[in-house]
């Protein structure tokens, strides 16, 4: 099973994005059960805060039909979700002193902390550098042009 990061949901709504389409079809994959994927539902309020933002995509999301591709996600049954637990932030913290994580890395560290607890080796994000520090999991960026 593989994580799917903020950034592959954004870029698949996103359709002004370069990599809209390859975002898209591994999102697509993931919704229709062909890609075995989950979100943490610490994403779907990323996804939320970044599609409504025009400093993030450049026709942003009203708060209304970002509410709606939200609540698709969560209803989607082909789509695992997974949750932060006091187990999860005690785990980040663990993390986080292990690797020097700061500042605003933390959010990196927590989301690893529960792939971790839920046995997920393997995220896809278009930011793979944010996550390589961490030997417990793999990070892919299914979305670079090859």
């Amino acid at each position: 099973m593989v994580l799917l990061d903020t950034n592959i949901l954004v870029y698949a709504a996103d359709v002004d994005s370069e990599v809209f389409v390859k975002a898209k079809e591994i999102r697509d994959k993931a919704v229709n059960g062909e890609l075995e994927a989950c979100v943490s539902l610490q994403n779907l309020a990323e996804f939320y805060s970044a599609v409504t933002s025009s400093k993030q995509v450049e026709k942003p999301l009203t708060p209304r039909e970002a509410k709606g591709e939200v609540i698709k996600y969560i209803l989607c049954p082909m789509l695992k979700k997974v949750d932060v637990k006091s187990s999860t932030i005690s785990l980040a913290m663990d993390l986080a002193e292990k690797y020097g994580i700061t500042k605003q890395n933390i959010y990196d560290t927590q989301l690893v902390a529960t792939m971790i607890e839920n046995n997920i080796t393997k995220i896809f994000a278009r930011n793979v550098g944010d996550f390589s520090i961490f030997t417990e999991i793999e990070s892919e960026n299914p979305l670079e042009v090859t």
